[in-house]
């Protein structure tokens, strides 16, 4: 009753604000489709249809053979395991979602060994890491060292936490399909699951643009507050408020970059949400896991790396 309440409310909000304020609306919905148009269509949408397609062949495990004896030791996946968390590290949100919950359905993992691998292996990716937000927002692009061992290790200490010693094997498949099977229908099917899941994500990131452009015009009695409510809603528009604001000094603004970016916003987890249903993982795991691993990271950053700027 309560998630209904919540839905019917922001629905209520965003029609208020196209009517109130249609300007300002259309702009953040059409600043949130360039966004999705311009970095995730090209970034995400081949390796959607790419990942569709090494999945229904089986051929993950010609891609995590030489990554499988390393992650297993270390984190306890299974091969499969071991794609989805690669190309989590790798490819940003919500590719990690994506992947854990496809495995899950496929019954190429158990069900445990997803919930173990999207509690860490959903995180932004490096290139939007280094790209966007240090050389571009903060332009500070000698702090890519400290922020990549920061932003990708709280993750992985938390995935040691998290494993207590167990060791993931895989599924035996139902029905694998050989590389002389493949044919123009599994191609297509494969291409219009990447095309649903991209389009889902566009909509999504316009949705929470508006909501992150409102949040920006409600009067707010500090702006500290409106910062971290726009970057804990939308990561990007809180990337970008933060780094374009005079006031604001260098150690402040990576403190929220930091915050952002180990969350991922509420417009990437409900990316997440959509991303694993019917899988049987749980969101509101996956919630509180990515809340600790911000809180840890922002910590480690005001004690290790800011007395350092």
């Amino acid at each position: 009753m309560m998630k209904k309440t919540l839905y019917c409310s922001i629905i209520l909000l965003l029609l208020g604000f196209l009517l109130a304020d249609p300007a300002h609306a259309v702009d953040a919905s059409r600043e949130g489709l360039m966004l999705w148009f311009h970095t995730l269509v090209p970034t995400l949408l081949p390796f959607l249809i790419l990942s569709n397609l090494l999945i229904a062949v089986d051929g993950v495990s010609y891609i995590t053979r030489f990554l499988y004896p390393v992650l297993n030791r270390c984190f306890g996946c299974s091969a499969n395991g071991c794609f989805c968390l690669t190309a989590g590290f790798l490819c940003g949100y919500p590719v990690g979602a994506k992947l854990a919950g496809d495995l899950v359905r496929e019954k190429r993992i158990s069900l445990e060994e997803g919930s173990y691998l999207l509690a860490f292996c959903n995180n932004a990716s490096p290139a939007f890491l280094i790209g966007y937000c240090l050389t571009d927002s903060l332009k500070r692009p000698k702090l890519l060292l400290p922020t990549l061992l920061l932003i990708y290790g709280v993750p992985l200490l938390l995935a040691l936490f998290l494993r207590r010693g167990r060791r993931f094997s895989d599924l035996p498949a139902e029905k694998k399909t050989s590389g002389s099977q493949i044919n123009f229908k599994i191609v297509d099917v494969c291409m219009m699951n990447g095309l649903e899941s991209i389009l889902k994500l566009g909509c999504y990131i316009i949705l929470f643009s508006m909501l992150a452009r409102l949040l920006i015009r409600l009067p707010c009695p500090s702006s500290y507050l409106t910062f971290g409510s726009v970057g804990f809603l939308e990561m990007t528009n809180g990337i970008a408020l933060v780094t374009a604001d005079v006031s604001l000094s260098i150690p402040q603004k990576y403190l929220f970059l930091t915050g952002f970016l180990s969350f991922g916003g509420l417009s990437g987890a409900a990316q997440t949400e959509s991303m694993i249903l019917d899988s049987g993982l749980s969101f509101m795991t996956y919630l509180k896991a990515k809340l600790l691993t911000a809180a840890l990271a922002v910590c480690l950053a005001a004690l290790i790396i800011l007395p350092n700027l």
